[in-house]
């Protein structure tokens, strides 16, 4: 019986570095290309419980690129893929063209590192474009309709903080100013020191000269 528990307690402390390995590798959530400031695209990957995937691309309704610069881009639109598979360790979606042109885009999206991705535009040459992991709410842009913007810039370093550390911040700083009112509030003001001394004040009544 004995045995048995510590075999239980060795699988359990080999499994673990495991679970943590495949938490961080995993491509589910939310990224972003950017560059410098402005964010270009945000792409959502979404994992079923049954292994699959679903996906989302949230892209310039206007824009002008020939996937080396990026300019004069304007508004934004969500598409869903047509199709989405997996292919060589990447997840590859797959997105209907522009107009009726039947030309299709074929994103692939590969784990590069912690809360870093890489995307291969199939059809575009060149290296991989960065991708970093960013909470579900961010938007595109902000974009200069005179700038031109560069992939060389790309961001490659996530700044990204999870939801459950940003609620913690959140509280910490909330507890701080509450605690900092409190304290505030309990100082003793001018008004109540003068109040304090005319109380400890001695007062001279009418029967002061009784007892002289």
């Amino acid at each position: 019986m004995v045995a048995r528990f510590f075999l239980f307690l060795a699988a359990l402390c080999l499994s673990a570095p495991a679970l943590a390995d495949d938490h961080d590798a995993s491509l589910d959530g939310h990224w972003a290309f950017r560059i410098d400031d402005a964010t270009i695209f945000v792409f959502l990957l979404e994992q079923q419980e049954d292994g699959g995937w679903e996906g989302a691309w949230t892209r310039p309704a206007q824009i002008d690129s020939n996937g080396v610069i990026f300019r004069a881009m304007a508004g934004q639109q969500t598409v869903r893929p047509t199709s989405v598979s997996e292919r060589n360790g990447a997840l590859q979606l797959t997105f209907a063209g522009p107009g009726d042109t039947g030309r299709n885009d074929v994103l692939r999206f590969r784990q590069s590192g912690e809360n870093r991705a890489e995307l291969n535009y199939v059809g575009i040459p060149g290296d991989p474009y960065p991708l970093v992991r960013v909470a579900p709410d961010t938007p595109l842009g902000p974009f200069d309709d005179v700038r031109i913007y560069d992939r060389d810039n790309a961001v490659t370093e996530a700044d990204y903080v999870a939801q459950s550390e940003r609620l913690s911040e959140k509280e910490a700083t909330e507890g701080s100013e509450e605690e900092a009112d409190a304290a505030e509030a309990e100082e003793p003001t001018g008004a109540d020191v003068e109040a304090e001394s005319e109380e400890e004040r001695p007062r001279i009544t009418a029967d002061f000269l009784d007892d002289l």
